[in-house]
C-alpha cells in the first residue's frame, strides 16, 4: 500500500525490491547454475537453512489432493522426515486427505518461506508407509499432542458444543494417564515427488526457477523462465 503521495510504490520502483511484503533476500544458489542429479539433497540443504534463519513453521507443507467430484482439497500437514524417496508426514484414518487419497493418490505439495524468500514445489503420488514408521513417528510426539489424538476422529462432524465438551473432557482424561500406545488410526504416509521446483526471489523479478522432472532414466533439470 502507498500513502496519497505514492512515497511506498515509488520507493519500490526505485529501489528494485521485490513486490513482496518482505522486499528480497539473496541467499546462495550456486545449484542454479550447476544442478545435482538428485533435487532430494538441495531439499534437505534449503529446509536446514530454513531452520537456521529462523523461518517460522519451515516444515509446514501445502498439501493438495483431489476430492472424488475432481475439485481442490488444501491442508497445511507438518514434514516429520525427508527420505531418499520422499516427504513424509501423518494423518488419520478417515481423515479427509486420507480418504481421498484412497481414491486418488496423487497430490501437490508447497514449501514456502517468506523469510528467505524461496519457496519448493512438488508433484506426485502419496503412499502409506510401514506401521514401525508410524511407530516411530508417532514416539517422537511430544506427549502432551497423545491425548487428543487418541480421542479425536479427525474430520468426522461435531453437532453439539456439548459434544466438543464432551471431546476436551475424554482428552483430558486421556492426558492424565500419561503416554499413549499409537492408535491405529494413526498412520505414516510419504510423498512421493515426480516434480520439484525450487524458487528464489531475485531482484528485478529474475527469479531462479529450477524444475525436476523424474522419468524411466532419472531426474532432469531445467531452469524456467520467471
Amino acid at each position: 500500500m502507498s500513502d496519497s503521495t505514492g512515497t511506498t510504490a515509488h520507493a519500490r520502483h526505485t529501489t528494485g525490491r521485490s513486490e513482496t511484503l518482505t522486499g528480497t533476500v539473496r541467499l546462495p544458489f550456486p545449484e542454479y547454475a550447476d544442478p545435482p542429479a538428485d533435487p532430494v539433497a538441495l531439499l534437505r540443504c534449503w529446509l536446514v537453512q530454513a531452520e537456521e534463519l529462523g523461518v517460522r513453521e519451515p516444515r509446514a507443507l501445502a498439501l493438495a489432493t483431489a476430492t472424488a467430484a475432481g475439485g481442490p482439497s488444501s491442508r497445511i500437514v507438518a514434514v516429520n522426515r525427508i527420505t531418499d524417496t520422499g516427504l513424509v508426514f501423518a494423518t488419520h484414518r478417515g481423515s479427509r486427505k486420507e480418504r481421498e487419497l484412497a481414491v486418488d493418490p496423487r497430490a501437490s505439495g508447497l514449501l514456502y518461506w517468506r523469510e528467505t524468500s524461496r519457496q519448493i514445489s512438488l508433484a506426485g503420488r502419496v503412499r502409506r508407509l510401514p506401521d514401525a514408521t508410524a511407530d516411530a513417528l508417532w514416539s517422537a510426539r511430544p506427549v502432551f499432542t497423545h491425548a487428543m489424538t487418541v480421542a479425536s476422529r479427525q474430520s468426522e462432524p461435531l453437532g453439539s458444543l456439548a459434544e466438543v465438551a464432551a471431546l476436551r473432557d475424554r482428552a483430558a482424561r486421556l492426558a492424565a494417564a500419561g503416554p499413549r500406545p499409537r492408535p491405529a488410526a494413526y498412520l505414516a504416509l510419504e510423498l512421493v515427488p515426480e516434480e520439484v521446483e525450487f524458487w528464489a526471489d531475485g531482484t528485478g523479478r529474475l527469479h531462479e526457477r529450477l524444475r525436476y522432472t523424474r522419468g524411466p532414466e532419472g531426474w532432469r533439470a531445467v531452469r524456467l523462465q520467471p
